[in-house]
C-alpha cells in the first residue's frame, strides 16, 4: 500500500495543498504554526475517518470556510483507489471511488495508518481506554474476524447493562451468558496479538531505549477464571451498580522498562519513546502478517528527545515496513535520504524543494 497523492482544502490553517509523495521517505519541515501537522492529520483523517489531535470535527475547519475535504490516490496490490473524506454542513462523509464507504472500517482496510506525535506518552500515561483502541486496531488488522466479535461484545455489553439497571433478572441470565461467550473470543484474540506484539517491541526497546522493553496484558478480570465465573463473582456488585464491572472493556496493557512500569518511573522522553517502540511494533506486526506497507506519521521526532534519543529514533525508523512522512522544524532534524521528497510548509503553503 502507498499513498501516492493527496489533497487537502480548508482544514485547519490549510487554504488548499497538494503533495505527491514517494512509497518511501518523505520530509516535511516549516516553523512552528504552518501547517506540518495539519498534513499529517488530512492524511490520518482519510485513513481512519477522524483526526488524531481532536474528537471534534468542527474544529478542524479553517476560519472562514463552511468544511474541508481531503482527497486521496493509493495503491494497492497494484490497483489504484480513491478515497475522499469531506466535512460540510456537520455531516462527515466519507467515499471509496466516488461511492459512499460502507464504513470507517473500509478506510481503514485501504490505507492503514498510525502516528508518533508529541502526543504519543498518552499510550503510556493515559486511562486504559487509549491503550484499548491501540489494542483493538491492531488485532483488527491482523484478524479480520476480530471486528465482528468486538461489536458483538460491545451489544452484549449494552443489553446486560441495560438490563442490570432494571434489575430483569432473567434478562441478566441470558446477556451474562452471551456477554461470557462474545469475550472469551475477544479475550483470545487479544491475548494471541499481545504475545506477538510483545516479541517485536523487544527489538525496538533494544533500539530505542538499549534496555528491555515488554508488555503484559490485563484482560479485565482475575487471573485464572474464565470470564463466565468472574461474572458470577461480581455479580452482586454488578446489581447494585447497574454495571459490568469486568471483561474486555476493562482490559488494559502494562509497558514495562527494566521490569519497571514505565508509566511510573520513566522520563517524559523515555516515555515517549516506549510508545513509539509499540507503535512501530504495531506497523512491524502488520505488515509481517498481510505482507503490506502502513503508512507512519510522525510529526516533530525531536520534541522532549536530547539528540542520541532522536537519533536513535531515526535509526529505528530505517527498518521499519512503511511508507513514511515525517515532519520538523528544520530541515537537518529530519536527516533527508537523497532522492526522497522535501517539502516545505510556511504560512499554510507548501513547497517542494
Amino acid at each position: 500500500m502507498s499513498l501516492d497523492l493527496i489533497r487537502i482544502k480548508g482544514l485547519r490553517c490549510l487554504a488548499e495543498v497538494e503533495l505527491e509523495l514517494s512509497q518511501g521517505r518523505n520530509y516535511v519541515y516549516g516553523p512552528n504554526g504552518a501547517g506540518k501537522t495539519s498534513i499529517l492529520e488530512g492524511m490520518f483523517i482519510l485513513g481512519r475517518g477522524r483526526s488524531f489531535r481532536t474528537r471534534q470535527v468542527r474544529k478542524l475547519v479553517r476560519r472562514g470556510d463552511d468544511g474541508f475535504t481531503v482527497y486521496g490516490e493509493i495503491a494497492v496490490a497494484g490497483r489504484r483507489h480513491r478515497l475522499g473524506v469531506g466535512y460540510l454542513n456537520g455531516r462527515l462523509d466519507k467515499r471509496i471511488d466516488g461511492e459512499a464507504a460502507r464504513s470507517t472500517a473500509a478506510l481503514v482496510e485501504l490505507l492503514p495508518v498510525h502516528v508518533i506525535d508529541p502526543g504519543v506518552h498518552d499510550l503510556i500515561q493515559g486511562g486504559p481506554s487509549e491503550r484499548r483502541r491501540f489494542l483493538d486496531w491492531g488485532v483488527f488488522h491482523v484478524e479480520p474476524s476480530y471486528l465482528e466479535g468486538w461489536k458483538r461484545y460491545r451489544r452484549e455489553l449494552s443489553q446486560r447493562n441495560a438490563a442490570l439497571k432494571h434489575g430483569a433478572r432473567a434478562e441478566i441470565q441470558t446477556w451474562t451468558k452471551g456477554l461470557a461467550q462474545a469475550g472469551e473470543l475477544v479475550h483470545v484474540h487479544r491475548e494471541a496479538y499481545v504475545a506477538r506484539l510483545g516479541q517485536a517491541l523487544t527489538k525496538y526497546g533494544h533500539t530505542l531505549l538499549e534496555r528491555p522493553l515488554t508488555v503484559d496484558y490485563l484482560p479485565g478480570w482475575r487471573s485464572g477464571w474464565t470470564l463466565a465465573e468472574a461474572l458470577g463473582a461480581s455479580a452482586g456488585r454488578d446489581t447494585t451498580t447497574g454495571t459490568t464491572d469486568v471483561g474486555p472493556h476493562r482490559a488494559d496493557l502494562v509497558v514495562r522498562l527494566d521490569g519497571t512500569r514505565v508509566a511510573e518511573e520513566a522520563s517524559r522522553g523515555q516515555q515517549k519513546l516506549a510508545a513509539a517502540a509499540l507503535v512501530l511494533a504495531q506497523a512491524e506486526l502488520r505488515a509481517d502478517a498481510r505482507g503490506a506497507r502502513d503508512l507512519l506519521l510522525v510529526d516533530d521526532p525531536a520534541a522532549e528527545l536530547d539528540g542520541q534519543a532522536l537519533r536513535r529514533l531515526l535509526t529505528a525508523l530505517d527498518d521499519v515496513p512503511a511508507q513514511l512522512v515525517l515532519t520538523a522544524l528544520d530541515r537537518g532534524q529530519l536527516r533527508p535520504s537523497p532522492g526522497f521528497p522535501v517539502f516545505h510548509v510556511e504560512h499554510g503553503r507548501v513547497q517542494a524543494v
